[in-house]
């Protein structure tokens, strides 16, 4: 009987040792087989904003170089989330020369076609004077609507990359005019005869709303309300002259080139940084 007893215990003693180290090793495989979330950055644009269009291409180049998630918000320029904006700001007088220079200079060093578009994506008086009610403001809702539309869609950077050009890179007089807009759509993948018509129907209006609502309080978490704004972990980058430093950390938090993708000069094509 003593005999079977010690038997018994150092059974019991031998399945105690080895089942800790069974169970970690089902936690390692389980660990193992779990993929790294990928890094996020929210990148918040207007479609009425000549400095999100001159971010563009180093956005679209972020993307294809980099294990990361980018994600396409788009939002109302501040002339309509905030038509009184522009009152009593006293150096008026200087924004409007200086940013007509400074967004045709930005251009030119990321060696970017840039025009103006023709007309004006939203209806407000000359020199940044009064706004006109949202009621009346098509075409800057035309535009909002249909690029959340294909941010839903999965398709927004691709809207994007055909629809921001058209309207900005001087090749048509007037982005509204016949088909362009229709045809710039339908080259990003997507039916634009459709998209035009959900968002010219009102009875969507609700549904843009919120999601344009969305995406500016995940702005406003980020404490900014400019535009092009990037937002990594919470912290943002505003402007696109802040891509260097956007990708700077990325950098920090270890985010790594997809296989054979080469570094974005962080300050275009045209800069002299290495």
């Amino acid at each position: 009987m003593k005999a079977k007893n010690a038997i018994l215990i150092v059974l019991a003693l031998s399945f105690c040792a080895v089942a800790p180290r069974a169970e970690a090793k089902r936690k390692d495989k389980g660990q193992a087989s779990q993929e790294p979330a990928k890094e996020v950055v929210d990148v918040f644009w207007s479609m009425r904003s000549p400095y999100c269009y001159i971010s563009l291409d180093r956005i679209l180049a972020i993307r294809e170089a980099y294990d990361v998630q980018v994600n396409f918000r788009p939002i109302w320029p501040i002339a309509i989330k905030d038509p009184d904006f522009f009152k009593g700001i006293k150096h008026m007088k200087y924004r409007v020369p200086y940013q007509d220079l400074d967004t045709l200079r930005s251009a030119e060093f990321q060696n970017m076609p840039y025009v103006y578009p023709t007309p004006d994506p939203v209806k407000q008086e000359p020199n940044f004077g009064p706004v006109l009610p949202i009621e009346k403001q098509d075409k800057i809702k035309l535009l909002t609507y249909t690029a959340i539309e294909a941010a839903q869609q999965g398709k927004g950077w691709d809207y994007l990359d055909q629809v921001s050009r058209m309207m900005w890179n001087g090749t048509v007089k007037d982005w509204t005019a016949g088909t362009h807009l229709r045809d710039a759509i339908n080259r990003a993948g997507l039916d634009g005869d459709k998209l035009i018509a959900m968002a010219k129907d009102p009875k969507n209006d609700k549904k843009y709303q919120k999601l344009i609502n969305a995406n500016q309080k995940l702005q406003d978490a980020a404490n900014h309300g400019g535009v092009p704004l990037f937002v990594v972990r919470g912290e943002p980058f505003f402007g696109q002259d802040r891509i260097d430093q956007l990708l700077w950390r990325m950098n920090e938090y270890g985010v790594k080139l997809k296989p054979g993708a080469k570094a974005v000069n962080p300050g275009g094509p045209n800069s002299c940084n290495p």
